[in-house]
């Protein structure tokens, strides 16, 4: 489970970055346009496939 961080619109999908741990590290789903995730939120997911990318 994560904060909502940010959030925005790409195509028929919203992007949800959620702050996850201590170190509030950065992790972003897609969701359904119509999830009523709201700024400062919690939203728990299970990914079903991901992708990692090195942090900058």
């Amino acid at each position: 489970a994560g904060t909502v961080a940010a959030s925005r619109r790409v195509a028929g999908t919203r992007r949800v970055e959620l702050e996850i741990g201590g170190e509030r590290q950065r992790v972003e789903v897609e969701l359904p346009v119509d999830h009523p995730a709201a700024q400062k939120s919690r939203v728990a997911f299970r990914p079903r496939r991901w992708k990692l990318f090195p942090a900058v």
